[in-house]
């Protein structure tokens, strides 16, 4: 006989297992089993097949679908009101700007009552800002291109006294004209005006002799086919006749750079020999404060400056002044052509050039030389370029100027395409100190290629990067004369010269009965400030960044009636709609993920399911198997 048993099937217990597949499971306890080898073996049973099941109702999965789509329905409707919920936010971003900012125009366009009303001043708005663009253009356009201005004030200071340099007339003297080089004597020979006196009659033989020796000088130099091809001529002279004087100048200056310096410096006059006195604001100074330096034209010059000299009051008194023995007696005759001196005044520690800026001074002559100071300021990079001097310094070993930097350019180039620069600048490499620059041009394909370098840089197919100086000194001269000495003081300068040079004192006296003669032999200059005021030219940004930001306000005020205050508002309000914009951009990539995780989860639901139908059936042949049993 059985023993009691459930709902459904010969189970002895009252166990109850209801499986729902993913949502839930209930479990109740099982009865005790009553004695019996069947009972025992269907308690056996138990452990694997329930003797009770309970089965999900038929709609589950629909029920279940249903609740998950809800809860998506949700999830997208909290989505969506985010969204209008920004959308909202925008709206109020704009309207509370509109309604604060200082703006002119933007409170209009957002209380116009009529559209056309607000269209007119979204136009007017618009005009506006395009002015405005167009002038901050204008401005901007302005300002980047740099412009200069030069200011010009006057200034009253304490001045340093420029630097002096004084050269005799005559290049080499008469007594050391046997320590030159013959072909140099042999044109101071040819050049004696005994050759070329004027004679009632001149037989028409002896006339082309002279001619003859006249166009031969050339000869005498290598450097002749220089100045004579007329393959290195301008256009306009190629077939003109060079002129006797002008060669003869040149044949000279050619022979005298030929010879070594020393000669040349020992041949020239010395500034032991010619000055009489020195003095600067009343104290002496001597021939020791002089530097020499050595001349193609005019040969030994003196160059006097010292960072002592400072003036602190204008006028003749507190000036430098100099009284040069001028040794007429020691002229070459036909080749000097004059008395006196040649005077440089120039910035100190530049280089002298008195051939291209110096004046003279006539012999017997006291010459008095007013000065007023200019000092240029020039402005610097970004603005504009000029040369501080620095590194020209430094490899050059003097200050730098136009003139000098455009000297030492040339001769690099004819040194590199040469081999050789020209002599006429030996002085320049001598003060440099460079002993690698110690090769001047020869040989006559030397000279030519030297002469045709000159000739480039004279049609400017060649050009040098010479700017100006940063800084700059310039000095203007009013120079004033008198006959000088008289007659009375002619005595007092005799008697001085026989004292310092005993040698040339008998000379001297010889010339006591010509007092013309005898003055014609000193030269005296005072060199002085007219005035302590002095001209400042100084160059500056004719608009500042000062002025810059002024005018950008103006216009951003003219146009839309911007003030700073009222920019930091703009700012915040491009700075939040860019904060919005960060925002939409993050929301849109929530989303994205969202549907994605949407549609794997109804993947996996799919998948669920298909596992639950397959664990169902697995679930339902066991039961019946067990039921069969």
């Amino acid at each position: 006989m059985y023993p009691h048993s459930g709902r459904g099937g010969p189970y002895r217990g009252d166990r109850e297992e209801e499986y729902i597949g993913s949502r839930y499971l209930n479990q109740q306890h099982l009865r005790a089993p009553a004695s019996g080898s069947f009972s025992s073996r269907a308690t056996s049973s138990d452990r694997y097949y329930p003797s009770h099941r309970i089965e999900p109702p038929v709609d589950y999965r629909e029920r279940d679908l249903e609740d998950r789509r809800s809860t998506e329905n949700e999830e997208d409707n909290v989505s969506f009101a985010n969204s209008m919920e920004k959308r909202k936010s925008l709206r109020k971003l704009l309207s509370r700007f509109a309604d604060k900012t200082a703006m002119q125009g933007v409170g209009y366009i957002s209380s116009a009552k009529y559209w056309y009303s607000r269209a007119i001043w979204v136009f007017l708005l618009l005009v506006a800002m395009g002015w405005m663009v167009f002038h901050l253009y204008y401005l901007i356009s302005q300002f980047t291109d740099l412009p200069v201005q030069t200011k010009i004030s006057l200034g009253f200071n304490n001045l340093q006294f420029p630097a002096v340099t004084l050269c005799s007339m005559n290049v080499v003297k008469f007594s050391e004209l046997q320590t030159t080089s013959v072909e140099f004597q042999s044109l101071v020979a040819l050049t004696q005006p005994s050759r070329f006196k004027p004679e009632d009659h001149i037989p028409g033989g002896r006339k082309k002799r002279f001619v003859s020796e006249f166009d031969d000088l050339g000869n005498l130099t290598d450097y002749g086919d220089y100045y004579d091809d007329p393959s290195f001529r301008d256009e306009a002279f190629k077939d003109a006749k060079k002129d006797n004087l002008y060669e003869v100048e040149n044949t000279f200056k050619n022979l005298y750079l030929a010879m070594p310096r020393g000669v040349r410096v020992k041949a020239g006059h010395q500034i032991q020999d010619m000055l009489l006195s020195c003095s600067f604001n009343g104290f002496k100074c001597f021939p020791v404060n002089f530097t020499l330096v050595n001349t193609p034209e005019y040969g030994n010059c003196f160059t006097i400056e010292s960072g002592n000299f400072i003036t602190k009051n204008p006028g003749p008194k507190t000036g430098l002044t100099l009284i040069f023995y001028t040794q007429n007696d020691e002229f070459l005759e036909g080749i000097s052509q004059g008395y006196g001196m040649r005077l440089q005044i120039h910035e100190p520690g530049t280089f002298p050039m008195p051939d291209q800026e110096g004046i003279f001074l006539s012999s017997s002559f006291e010459t008095h030389i007013g000065l007023r100071l200019t000092d240029i300021t020039r402005i610097t990079p970004p603005h504009r370029e000029c040369n501080d001097g620095i590194e020209f310094k430094k490899v050059n070993k003097m200050q730098y100027s136009r003139s000098v930097c455009r000297i030492f350019c040339e001769q690099e180039q004819s040194l590199s395409q040469c081999g050789c620069y020209n002599h006429d600048y030996k002085e320049f490499f001598f003060f440099s100190n460079n002993t690698n620059k110690n090769r001047w041009c020869k040989t006559q394909q030397e000279i030519r290629c030297l002469a045709n370098i000159m000739k480039e840089f004279g049609m400017q197919q060649r050009t040098c990067s010479c700017l100006n100086p940063c800084k700059e000194k310039k000095y203007s001269l009013f120079p004033s004369s008198r006959q000088w000495p008289t007659e009375a003081y002619s005595t007092i300068l005799m008697q001085s010269l026989c004292e310092q040079f005993p040698a040339k004192c008998q000379r001297v006296v010889n010339m006591k009965t010509d007092p013309r003669s005898l003055a014609l032999n000193f030269v005296k200059v005072t060199v002085y400030y007219e005035d302590l005021n002095y001209e400042e030219f100084v160059e500056e940004p004719e608009i500042a960044t000062a002025q810059f930001a002024s005018d950008v306000g103006g216009a951003v005020g003219l146009w839309i009636g911007l003030s700073v205050l009222a920019i930091f508002e703009v700012v915040q309000f491009f700075i939040e709609l860019c904060a919005y914009g960060v925002h939409v951009w993050r929301y849109k990539q929530r989303k994205s993920k969202q549907i994605k995780k949407r549609k794997q989860r109804q993947n996996g639901y799919a998948i669920r399911e298909e596992k639950d139908f397959a664990n169902e059936k697995r679930y339902q042949e066991s039961w019946n198997s067990y039921r069969h049993y």
